[in-house]
């Protein structure tokens, strides 16, 4: 009752430095100067289209394997965050005090942000994914990024700064608790449904509409990495346009396809969004079919363009430059069989050369 109380209502309460601190932040650059532009720009790699690509951009360019870790840290902190906000049910910094503007409306509860979960969880899930590399650039982005992405909140007025410190925790927790998790349970799929199965009591008290989104996500990411392994098994690939042409249709159909089914729904039920529970359900199993055919569906078109792109003559036959990041020891073999076949027609046409004088000798 209490929760259900606090959801109607809000919670407001911070510590006694916090609002003074927003406050002068945005005492730096209010509303159309230069400062609110650059930290409305910082704050979109919080948000769930950028962090999106990144992943999209790692499964369906350059390593599916690697791109489908990143996908469920964030996917992870998408469902998570919104569970723990509907039990502290804070109210956002503007709402609290009339000095602290509003500059990114926003609405829902803020403790913790979503934007700081998203940003860490995703980029530190990629250095993480690709830590054998030991790229430097990569460990520099994943720290600075998501700091920027937090300070830009609070600029914004949309968070307090505990707000965006748990939510940075939570996105490093995430990385490390999962990862430690999937190291050693025998079966990935024991961890997805684990987490769908934990999701399962946000249905109980959850009342802001991005925790179904983040349960259906977490729902169509789990069937669409089963259908592609058990079907689909595309290939990567490292040629830079086929990643972005890949990155840019899949976005496209992601935005076309969640549209259009809401499209279709409004169409039989115009007053749909009116009934709570069936809008709520409705968004739940909307984001699984979009995620399902992102994940598991689309990857059937790669093979068909790569025939095209073929018969084009856009792409050769060799497949060396399409081999997906982590696959260069494979690369490295071929390199071998093909020195060692030239080894062998030299030592071949040495040992005939060789023949050719003995019989030359002969004859003389």
């Amino acid at each position: 009752m209490l929760n259900l109380l606090n959801a109607a209502i809000g919670n407001s309460w911070s510590l006694p430095f916090e609002e003074p601190f927003i406050i002068w932040l945005q005492s730096l650059g209010g509303e159309g100067g230069f400062l609110y532009y650059l930290m409305n720009f910082i704050s979109m790699f919080g948000e769930e289209m950028i962090l999106v690509a990144i992943m999209g951009l790692i499964y369906w360019g350059f390593d599916k394997t690697r791109g489908e870790h990143v996908g469920f840290m964030l996917i992870s902190a998408t469902l998570l965050n919104p569970m723990l906000k509907n039990i502290v049910c804070r109210t956002r910094p503007f709402d609290s005090n009339p000095e602290i503007h509003n500059f990114r409306d926003v609405d829902g509860y803020s403790f913790p942000s979503g934007h700081s979960s998203g940003s860490a969880s995703t980029l530190v899930g990629t250095a993480v994914a690709y830590k054998d590399k030991k790229y430097k650039w990569l460990i520099a982005v994943a720290v600075v990024v998501p700091v920027l992405v937090a300070l830009s909140r609070m600029y914004l007025g949309a968070h307090y700064f505990t707000d965006v410190l748990c939510g940075l925790a939570l996105g490093v927790a995430v990385v490390f608790g999962f990862n430690a998790l999937l190291n050693v349970v025998p079966n990935k799929y024991w961890v997805y449904g684990g987490l769908l199965t934990v999701g399962l009591a946000g249905f109980f008290y959850c009342t802001t509409e991005d925790f179904y989104t983040g349960y259906g996500i977490l729902l169509g990411f789990v069937m669409g990495i089963l259908f592609e392994e058990r079907v689909v098994k595309f290939e990567n690939t490292k040629v830079w346009w086929r990643i972005i042409l890949r990155v840019a249709i899949g976005g496209a159909l992601f935005l076309g396809l969640n549209e259009g089914i809401k499209l279709v729904v409004k169409l039989i039920y115009p007053t749909y969004e009116s009934n709570v529970w069936f809008e709520r359900i409705f968004r739940t199993l909307r984001y699984a079919v979009v995620v399902f055919a992102m994940i598991g569906v689309y990857p059937i078109l790669f093979a068909q363009t790569e025939k095209l792109w073929k018969k084009f003559g856009w792409i050769g036959k060799s497949k060396r430059n399409d081999a997906p990041l982590g696959d260069e020891p494979a690369v490295a073999e071929c390199a071998q069989n093909d020195c060692a076949e030239q080894k062998e027609i030299a030592e071949t046409a040495a040992s005939d050369n060789a023949d050719n004088v003995n019989s030359d000798e002969k004859d003389n």
